[in-house]
């Protein structure tokens, strides 16, 4: 089996790794949303002295954690050209999961990190199976899965409670040259996801079966296990982000993961990672994950109420959509 020289719907080859990790800074997906980011950062920090501090800039690196990790994740799937909507189930029940076993002791801490570890491989594995195999919808079958995974931790925990040993909770306060710990965390896993979709044979199997499925299962790849490994990536990553929300709130919350499904599917796509395309990187979702959350705390200092937070993100949702359907569509043009 070889899959050197495949060339994908974004008209480039994916053969070699090392052009798909260049950056061509005319052609990037990504960049508005780092100018974007930029601008929005430097007026903030311009006209409030209060957003500026190095304990705000701290708290807001801080809160990004939980949406870069689930966002992170769920780059693999849209690059696989899925999505997975089960991020939010995984994060709620890992929180719940966390607050109910976990005891105050370094063995029993770390038996419950692999469970949930284990929890949102499984369910991944289960979304990739069911949008691969049984060829249905990855959007309608992780929204059920999602379902389900609420509706269980509802039935654990009806209301937010239960307890997070202290030890647990000290691990989000340790800093590394003054850098909390959970961001040093972030950085790394974003580097090594650039390394596994730019250097590796997943990662060219998944923008490939992205790009082009019936052209990446006549090259040979087994479109199958491509996709099961993108729900088991995106949900892992969502196990995670519920253990750092477990271990910052103190205790388990059923309804901690609703908002990350929407959240993370936005940061991915404005971050310039396009469906059916095998195109986009992580850097972008990063980005675009740093920039909700950024205006999400200029917006609590500004008194704007939550709803009408949720209508931006809405509006940013189909912003980015609107944008890569036009760059596709510039694209196919240039290509004529």
């Amino acid at each position: 089996m070889t899959t050197r020289g495949l060339t994908t719907s974004a008209g480039r080859t994916e053969g070699r790794a090392a052009p798909v990790a260049r950056f061509h800074w005319r052609r990037d997906p990504s960049l508005p949303i780092y100018i974007i980011t930029l601008v929005v950062v430097v007026v903030a920090s311009a006209y409030s002295p209060t957003f500026r501090r190095p304990y705000n800039l701290s708290n807001v690196a801080v809160q990004t954690v939980a949406l870069g990790l689930a966002s992170l994740g769920q780059t693999f799937a849209v690059l696989a050209g899925d999505v997975d909507l089960c991020v939010g189930g995984v994060i709620s029940l890992t929180t719940v999961i966390s607050a109910t076993l976990m005891g105050d002791d370094v063995l029993t801490i770390l038996c419950v990190v692999a469970l949930c570890l284990v929890l949102g491989a499984a369910m991944g594995a289960i979304n990739g199976l069911l949008a691969s195999r049984l060829r249905m919808d990855a959007m309608v079958i992780t929204f059920a899965t999602n379902s389900v995974l609420m509706g269980v931790a509802l039935h654990l925990m009806p209301a937010p409670g239960g307890m997070v040993p202290y030890s647990y909770m000290r691990l989000v306060d340790v800093t590394v040259l003054q850098i909390p710990t959970p961001v040093v965390l972030l950085v790394a896993f974003t580097v090594l996801s650039n390394y596994v979709l730019n250097r590796t044979v997943l990662g060219l199997h998944i923008r490939a079966v992205g790009g082009d499925r019936a052209a990446a299962f006549r090259s040979g790849i087994n479109v199958t296990t491509t996709k099961i490994w993108a729900h088991i990536v995106a949900c892992m990553f969502g196990a995670m982000a519920g253990l750092f929300l477990a271990a910052r709130m103190g205790s388990g919350d059923a309804l901690a993961g609703t908002p990350f499904s929407l959240d993370s599917m936005t940061a991915v796509i404005a971050g310039g990672t396009n469906f059916a395309s095998g195109t986009g990187d992580v850097a972008g979702t990063l980005t675009a994950a740093f920039l909700i959350t950024v205006l999400g705390n200029i917006f609590n200092h500004l008194g704007v109420s939550t709803y009408f937070q949720y209508v931006f993100k809405g509006v940013l949702l189909v912003i980015a959509v609107a944008g890569g359907a036009m760059r596709r569509k510039m694209q196919v043009r240039a290509r004529r």
